[in-house]
């Protein structure tokens, strides 16, 4: 098949080289689709005719839109968190509606979102991760390290923790472990507004690290935490990529789905620590857990499944 994956025009390149969520999906996309024998291309949507190739795929509603609008049928994969924060009379939602209502098929990387947009095209489609860039190490860290990857704010709020920061510290604090915080600069505001997190001895924070040494970083502690507020993706992509280096995950996502090799803790301080003990003490078998659940969702299992969807969406 000749496909094009649509570039998302948010100023960001693909591949990314520090952050940048969509890119990075669009970019496994393309890779593991020609590995399976497929033509890729990725595109802007200026320079996208109709008949130009068998599937289009895209993943902004403004740009699905306009592709409807030039008569190019389309898959649709949302990202946008904006979409259930603002509610179903906002403007974000109404333009994510309004692309899946235009698409063939609307793929929606969380359950909680299929049923929150009630329509008929909406399905649900996890998030990979690449597992020949992220893996574990053969041998094992002795003392324990925490670690958050996120770009936190929301809304426009930059210093709203969305990603759960303060209490990943607070758990940190009374467990006396180190943690590590790394994500964009961005992540500055956070820290501006809650100073007192600066106390903390044990807490390295990382800026801007590029993508070539997150699975280093990743390697470097042994336990990820996730207390996210709101997420587009169950899964997210920190939490795969995490887990297929070795890392079990002490965060929440969705209760319909399932993650093995995860403690699914509340934004509860206490909670956050009573699932690393747990953890801790039986390390192995979460490790394990969460190995073989990343490895099963690799984009390279991901992207055959999507091929399935292909042809049954433009059949």
């Amino acid at each position: 098949m000749k496909i094009c994956q649509v570039h998302p025009g948010c100023g960001i390149p693909v591949p990314p080289t520090t952050w940048g969520a969509i890119e990075k999906i669009v970019w496994e996309f393309t890779q593991n689709l020609i590995k399976l024998g497929h033509e890729v291309d990725i595109r802007f949507v200026n320079e996208i005719n109709p008949g130009d190739y068998d599937i289009v795929h895209c993943h902004v509603a403004n740009l699905a839109i306009q592709l409807a609008e030039k008569g190019i049928p389309y898959v649709y994969q949302l990202h946008d968190h904006h979409a259930y924060h603002y509610g179903k009379e906002s403007h974000v939602y109404k333009e994510n509606l309004k692309a899946i209502d235009g698409s063939l098929v609307a793929l929606m990387p969380a359950r909680f979102l299929v049923d929150y947009f009630e329509h008929p095209k909406c399905e649900y489609f996890s998030h990979g991760v690449n597992t020949d860039e992220f893996y574990p190490l053969d041998y094992n860290m002795i003392n324990h390290k925490l670690l958050c990857i996120a770009n936190n704010g929301m809304a426009g709020h930059s210093g709203r923790d969305r990603k759960g920061f303060s209490f990943a510290i607070a758990a940190a604090i009374q467990m006396d472990l180190p943690i590590t915080i790394a994500g964009p600069s961005n992540n500055r505001h956070f820290f501006n507004e809650n100073l007192w997190t600066l106390a903390y001895p044990k807490l390295e924070i990382v800026f801007d690290v590029q993508q070539k040494d997150l699975t280093k970083l990743y390697q470097e502690h042994t336990i990820f935490l996730h207390p996210s507020e709101l997420e587009a993706g169950h899964p997210n992509l920190t939490i795969l990529e995490a887990a297929a280096c070795g890392l079990p995950v002490n965060g929440w996502i969705e209760y319909a789905t399932d993650f093995y090799g995860m403690w699914r803790a509340p934004r509860d301080v206490f909670e956050i620590v009573r699932g690393l003990k747990d953890i801790i003490n039986n390390y192995k078998t979460y490790k394990q857990n969460a190995i073989n659940h990343a490895q099963s969702l690799s984009w390279f299992n991901r992207s055959q499944d999507l091929i399935k969807i292909y042809e049954r969406s433009f059949n």
